[in-house]
């Protein structure tokens, strides 16, 4: 292990790859401050814009019913680590009491497009590191072989398995030396120069984002050596080596996205309006039909006026909402649906295993989307609890609490009493526990061990067999 370790810190390659992975870590951090800050910026104006118009409508309690939140998504430090696509997603949600809109993707038609161009830590592992690994094993045994070194070597006392462990263990302290001396200095841009602070819980994500990039990066190191173990000449490893990396970080992720694009479809804004205009039109014709009550579709100022049936109304305009909410929703699950089976379509890339599972610890990307689309649904039910109680105080409200601006001005049928703001249950984002999170990633985890299992087994057995004359 000492010697190969020695030999390899020596060789003008490790040099060369120290300094390109120091470069792009610096890079990645120097450009994280200042896009993190702008980003922090703009999500507390709008924050505190939302909040003021949440504010002013606590004079006539159905106000609140009905006015648009925009509620925006918190930048996460952790985006350093694994950015996840963030830019591409969406990130600006409007909602009221009764129902949600589409969330906006700001600067792209749809989140299936190709990746963002920042740099962040799985970008450097995923690609630079993982061709690094390459680099340092390609000629392991093969390049001994042409000189003789293997043959004399293996001629003493030291069984092959040791030398195997060894060879194993130098390159990846190689890999290690960039990666922690990298990771290092991109903290202390964020941390001291960026005056960015990082909790104790996203320090433990950062953990577990190092843990798996040493299980990525050892599987690449062993399929290097399984590739030297495999061939006669170096020349001969390093084509093949780079046939399977282009393969494996290149073609095959790509390819999942085309694929599942093709299966998918167009998701688009025309598609969605069709569905809409259908619902509308299906639930029409029900209320017409009587499905909800005797004269549900017609409205007169009078309360009392015989033609007014309120329950009947309330039956109906809420099936309208809940229908529409469901072609909301839908549209929301396609538009992450060619993402998500992209990736399934591509497990068998430890690239992609490894952009996922960091994700995952990290509470970035696809998984964070959909979680914070939910979060919202969710408080948008109990912003409907908190009206419907606060209403039942009042005895001028006739409690029937549905979308009709006209009812509510001429039937009363929401409280025009004001409320306190403090007592008003305001959105806020929540991330993943760290626990759902290594749950949701157990998978992924599990196949990058597989991986490093079924590669160390293969390079252990090529090598017992491989002929050093």
């Amino acid at each position: 292990m000492t010697n190969e370790f020695l030999q390899n810190i020596k060789s003008l390659r490790f040099v060369i790859s120290i300094l390109i992975i120091i470069v792009l870590f610096c890079v990645s951090g120097l450009f994280f401050t200042g896009h993190y800050h702008g980003q922090l910026d703009d999500y507390f104006k709008a924050t505190n814009n939302n909040l003021s118009g949440l504010r002013a409508q606590t004079d006539q309690l159905y106000k609140l019913a009905f006015f648009e939140q925009n509620v925006c998504r918190q930048p996460d430090v952790l985006t350093l680590c694994c950015e996840g696509y963030e830019s591409q997603l969406p990130n600006s949600f409007k909602f009221n009491m009764f129902d949600i809109t589409l969330p906006e993707v700001r600067g792209q038609r749809n989140i299936t497009l190709p990746k963002s161009d920042r740099i962040d830590w799985v970008f450097i592992i995923n690609i630079v590191l993982s061709f690094v690994a390459f680099v340092f094993s390609y000629d392991c045994f093969c390049g001994e072989r042409e000189t003789g070194t293997l043959r004399l070597i293996l001629s003493g006392s030291i069984s092959r398995h040791k030398i195997l462990l060894g060879k194993y263990l130098g390159i990846m302290l190689n890999l290690g030396i960039p990666l922690v001396l990298g990771i290092m200095i991109n903290l202390i841009i964020i941390v001291v120069a960026g005056d960015i602070y990082i909790n104790t819980l996203e320090w433990l994500r950062i953990g577990g984002i190092i843990i798996l990039a040493v299980l990525y990066l050892s599987i690449f190191v062993l399929l290097g050596m399984f590739v030297s173990a495999s061939t006669s000449y170096a020349s001969h490893s390093m084509i093949m080596l780079l046939f399977i990396w282009v393969v494996l970080v290149i073609l095959v992720p790509g390819l999942g996205r085309i694929i599942a694009n093709i299966e998918y479809g167009d998701v688009n804004a025309t598609e969605l309006n069709r569905k809409l205009k259908e619902t509308n039109d299906l639930i029409n014709q029900s209320a017409l039909a009587g499905r909800y009550g005797d004269n549900a579709t017609f409205f007169s100022w009078r309360l009392d006026d015989p033609v007014n049936n309120p329950p009947a109304r309330k039956r109906s305009l809420a099936a309208l909402v809940e229908a529409e909410n469901q072609v909301y929703y839908s549209h929301h699950n396609n538009m992450l649906a060619p993402v998500i089976a992209g990736r399934r379509l591509t497990c068998i890339s430890p690239s992609v295993i490894f952009q996922r599972a960091s994700e995952i610890i990290a509470g970035t990307g696809i998984n964070r989307c959909g979680n914070l689309f939910e979060q919202i649904n969710r408080y948008r039910e109990q912003l409907n609890d908190f009206i419907g109680a606060r209403d039942q105080q009042d005895p001028n409200s006739i409690h029937l609490i549905f979308k009709d601006q006209t009812a509510i001005q001429d039937w009363g049928i929401i409280s025009k009493k004001p409320v306190d703001f403090d007592t008003v249950p305001k959105f806020q984002e929540r991330d993943f526990a760290l626990g759902q999170s290594l749950k949701l990633a157990i998978w992924d985890i599990g196949l990058l061990v597989l991986f490093n299992l079924v590669f160390f087994a293969a390079a252990f057995v090529s090598f017992l067999r491989y002929d050093v004359r």
